[in-house]
């Protein structure tokens, strides 16, 4: 018996075997999520825009430029958007809206919040804004 293939086939079974492995995921998936309503004297305000600053304690102010926010989250026309993945941490959210039915008609409005994995990792909330 020839020793020879045999020790071939095993050497080739053996980087078959790693080689056809699938590679590990380069990134964990967060499940955080943020989910808005903006809302004005108890009526939704659609098509608003928020603004998310991440990981930072201190109030971004209203008149940053949208280049120094890190997300942006869109209200739809039933005035609700979301984003995800979100990362942990203290962030502040700055909204900015048309309210046709009172003047003046433009309106904004802030929120801060936590989102962590082992606490509080989906939010579903109502951002209200004022003139």
């Amino acid at each position: 018996m020839n020793i020879r293939p045999l020790h071939t086939i095993l050497i080739i079974s053996t980087f078959y075997l790693v080689g056809c492995r699938p590679s590990e995921p380069e990134e964990i998936p967060l499940p955080t999520k943020i989910c808005i309503k903006t809302s004005h004297h108890g009526q939704p305000i659609p098509e608003a825009k928020v603004w998310l600053k991440y990981n930072t304690d201190t109030f971004p102010g209203y008149d940053q430029p949208t280049s120094y926010f890190d997300a942006l989250i869109e209200t739809g026309a039933d005035a609700r958007g979301c984003i995800e993945p979100v990362p942990e941490g203290h962030h502040w959210l700055i909204a900015f809206g048309y309210d046709s039915l009172h003047f003046p008609n433009f309106v904004y409005g802030s929120m801060e919040l936590n989102i962590s994995v082992s606490g509080r990792a989906v939010v579903d909330t109502i951002l209200y804004v004022s003139e």
